[in-house]
């Protein structure tokens, strides 16, 4: 968003590119929402999948992991907050409706599901905090919606990313550019915004992998593993084979 996003359109067969990169936040800047998927990415993916790796990841207390788990989930609603801002005042000062796409349907929805979830667990597990037992049944649901929203905010990257893409023509470009014939060019924000969706999704099957493996961590196998079971290495079919 800052150095590589370019927009490319086509005039009387030659593909004309525009640099759309940067930040501002003046009025009717049209970089104003580049501050959109930055602040979106870092609140809701960066943050919120730090937060919930917070009990698995660090090594201190489960009251000051806790703490971090809060702030950083704390700090990913702020910056999604301020991106979407951004973004519903780049749509008002350049006359764009507002809420038109299946993107935009779903980060609302995330925020929203996201901002309820934040606090009704604020007020269950932190303050002013319900009983032991309340907690310890509320926990797996905890655990179950939160992973549920990052689901969900996964596949709003998807689609804002394919979205931005489209708009910018970045993919499949056809023409005259740059005094080469192109026919199905896919430009270098093109290929980065494809490498990025995929990483995205990696990220969200690598985050549910391990915590649903930190949370359901494998007995302990019976007996030696590198003996072949035909051979018998329990102590049970050792004393049968004695007596």
């Amino acid at each position: 968003m800052g150095v590589g996003l370019t927009s490319y359109s086509s005039q009387d067969g030659a593909v004309v590119s525009k640099s759309t990169a940067g930040f501002s936040w003046a009025y009717a800047d049209g970089r104003v929402f580049n501050w959109h998927p930055l602040l979106m990415s870092f609140g809701f993916v960066f943050c919120s999948s730090q937060a919930a790796l917070a009990y698995i990841s660090l090594p201190f207390s489960h009251a000051v992991n806790k703490r971090i788990h809060l702030s950083l989930h704390a700090v990913g609603l702020l910056s999604a907050v301020v991106g979407i801002i951004a973004v519903f005042r780049f749509h008002n000062e350049h006359g764009i409706t507002n809420l038109y796409s299946l993107h935009s349907w779903l980060g609302l929805g995330v925020l929203i599901l996201f901002a309820g979830h934040y606090a009704a667990s604020f007020a269950i597990f932190f303050y002013p905090g319900a009983e032991p037992e309340v907690r310890s049944t509320v926990s797996p649901y905890h655990i179950g919606v939160g992973l549920a929203i990052l689901g969900l905010v996964a596949a709003t990257v998807e689609t804002g990313i394919l979205e931005k893409l489209g708009f910018n023509g970045s993919c499949n470009v056809n023409g005259k550019l740059n005094g080469e014939q192109v026919k199905g060019y896919m430009a270098p924000d093109c290929v980065l915004g494809n490498i990025i969706g995929l990483l995205v999704a990696l990220s969200l099957v690598a985050l549910i992998a391990t915590i649903w493996h930190a949370k359901h961590k494998p007995e302990k196998p019976k007996g030696d593993e590198t003996t072949p079971l035909l051979l018998g290495d329990s102590s049970d079919e050792k004393t049968e084979v004695a007596v």
